[in-house]
């Protein structure tokens, strides 16, 4: 998830579009789609799969992708392409002095939320449904 952030950056930067802050809606994207595969496969590898052990590696994945990108911006935009930085300080005024960490905080925390939100979307889709006819005939119902 991290490398694939990585290269959708990349991408947008060399066709021009990396100061379009609107486009960090895709960083979103791709994370839910990585996180999306990582719960597949942990729901795979598990006998049992329980919902707790889905959403925390969910998040994790999340929270790591989160990390290796937040450290490839900080290289990029204050050691390789300071022109970049500087268009992104002039769309921030409200930040005031020390705009570079409040641009780095950014990143890591959009993308720790993702990382939090996407488990929560995700995960209903391999949640075992308890309204099925074997689940109701045990239970017996109270009209039978």
């Amino acid at each position: 998830m991290g490398l694939a952030l990585i290269v959708y950056f990349l991408i947008i930067n060399t066709l021009g579009f990396a100061a379009q802050s609107y486009l960090s809606f895709f960083n979103a994207v791709i994370v839910g789609i990585g996180i999306f595969f990582v719960i597949r496969d942990t729901h795979k590898n598990k006998e049992e799969f329980k919902y707790f052990e889905g959403f925390v590696s969910g998040i994790k994945s999340g929270f790591v992708a989160t990390l290796i990108f937040t450290v490839f911006m900080a290289i990029y935009l204050f050691e390789i392409d300071l022109e970049l930085a500087q268009e992104l300080k002039k769309q921030i005024t409200t930040a005031g002095e020390g705009i570079e960490f409040a641009l780095l905080l950014f990143i890591l925390l959009s993308g720790f939320a993702t990382s939090i939100v996407m488990p929560f979307l995700i995960l209903p889709i391999y949640q075992k449904s308890w309204n099925t006819k074997k689940t109701r005939r045990q239970q017996k119902p109270l009209n039978q």
